[in-house]
């Protein structure tokens, strides 16, 4: 075995380890594990450790990124199909119009603030400030999911959160793409773009459920079978697949979400379908197994995130401005959640879980790059615009993740707190009588 084999193989294993003791960490003091990893993917990066020890360097960097689409969507469509089993779907659509809401509104004011404040104070052209903004404009799904998953709020506040994340994940793209399309050829249809999003989130949920429903019953036939949470995988990725080529061209991520949605609430689509609920039991087995692979998957995501951080390129006017757009992300969400936690009459811990679970992630580091392949050669574009797009984003994806990450730790104490005084309200009551 030679030394570059060993010295990935303790990377492997120090990784694995540093997110089980991240998972213990968040089961503990309440404090989310996802900013321990992508600082670990930091560290192991080539530009700390990795091309002084020889675990990431810059080579093995770029033969990862060959593979970054395949290892990115991997790890989206197994963390949206774990979120999906983990809803309740009468939770999602008791949410969903209040998920629209915060979508629809934080996301444009994210896009109008920023962009205002780059093109005003930063001096940027106004179609690209607007397409940075639209870049960093939603909130990560990859994140936000497995976040809100293990929080202690209602029901229907997860719903809320999740569906905002998958939502806002397919405008982000949708809103770039459009931009940039815009400076391009100089003009925009609106129609063209709504239709778009709307493809794009009710086609993906609608061939996500139906293939749900359909798998159910062919997990009744596999009852007590081995693998059959394997062969649940492989049609997941299938459908992933299928739901993103013509003539669909949808969102294999919601189609992944409501593929799981459907198989978590199996008992509920059965009734709704009046006939009689496929009768398949998760057993213990497959539920750690299921646990265990999401944990991985995860784990090296969120490591693999963190190596997009690259220091060599970070200048004084980079920092001031990511620092400047994440206060605006900030506002905006503020904004916005105000207005959410009034029309839907949330409760205090809800309305800060609402307003906390505002990180940006895969979605923006993957567009940051995009403008410099579209643009490259044209007049609206030049290296240190590149280098603005790619480096800002990453300061708004730190950023908004370490505010989420202790807004969510002050918000699980507020928990704590609430429960303490409901058992010395509760022992009080009963003494008294």
């Amino acid at each position: 075995m030679d030394s570059a084999t060993i010295t990935a193989l303790l990377a492997i294993g120090f990784i694995i380890i540093v997110g089980f003791l991240g998972n213990l960490i968040f089961s503990r003091f309440k404090v989310p594990d996802i900013l321990i990893l992508i600082a670990l993917g930091m560290l192991l990066g080539p530009d700390i450790l990795g091309n002084r020890f020889g675990i990431i360097t810059d080579a093995t960097l770029e033969n990862l990124n060959q593979f970054k689409d395949i290892i990115l969507t991997v790890a989206l469509v197994i963390i949206l199909f774990d979120g999906g089993l983990s809803l309740d779907i009468r939770s999602v659509s008791e949410s969903m119009r209040l998920s629209v809401l915060i979508s629809v509104s934080a996301f444009t004011m994210s896009v109008i603030m920023v962009g205002l404040a780059l093109h005003l104070i930063m001096g940027v052209d106004l179609l690209l400030a607007m397409c940075l903004g639209s870049i960093i404009g939603g909130t990560s799904s990859a994140i936000v999911m497995p976040i809100v998953n293990r929080m202690r709020v209602h029901p229907r506040t997860k719903a809320l959160l999740s569906i905002e994340s998958v939502f806002t994940d397919v405008l982000v793209i949708v809103a770039a793409l459009t931009v940039l399309s815009v400076i391009l050829l100089g003009e925009i249809d609106l129609l063209s773009v709504t239709k778009d999003v709307a493809s794009k989130f009710l086609l993906g949920a609608l061939f996500g459920f139906l293939a749900g429903i359909g798998w159910l019953f062919v997990l009744r036939r596999l009852q007590n079978q081995p693998l059959s949470y394997m062969i649940t995988i492989g049609a997941l990725f299938i459908l992933a697949a299928l739901v993103e080529e013509p003539p669909i061209s949808s969102s294999g991520a919601v189609a992944a979400l409501a593929f799981g949605l459907t198989i978590g609430n199996r008992e509920i689509v059965g009734k709704r379908l009046r006939s009689r609920s496929p009768t398949f039991r998760i057993d213990l087995q497959i539920q750690q197994f299921h646990t265990e692979i999401t944990f991985f998957v995860r784990t090296f995501f969120f490591v693999y995130l963190g190596m997009f951080f690259r220091f060599a390129s970070f200048t004084e006017i980079h920092l001031v401005t990511g620092l400047l757009m994440v206060s605006m992300v900030v506002l905006a969400r503020w904004f916005a959640a105000l207005m959410v936690s009034r029309v839907g009459n949330l409760e205090f811990t809800d309305s800060m879980a609402v307003f906390s679970l505002m990180p940006r992630g895969l979605a923006a580091a993957v567009l940051a790059t995009l403008p410099a392949v579209m643009l490259r050669g044209t007049a609206y574009w030049n290296e240190e615009l590149g280098y603005l797009f790619l480096n800002t984003t990453l300061i708004v994806i730190l950023g908004t993740t370490i505010i989420a990450t202790v807004l969510t730790f002050m918000t699980e104490k507020s928990i704590d707190r609430g429960i303490r005084k409901k058992k010395v309200k509760d022992a009080y009551a009963k003494g008294s009588s």
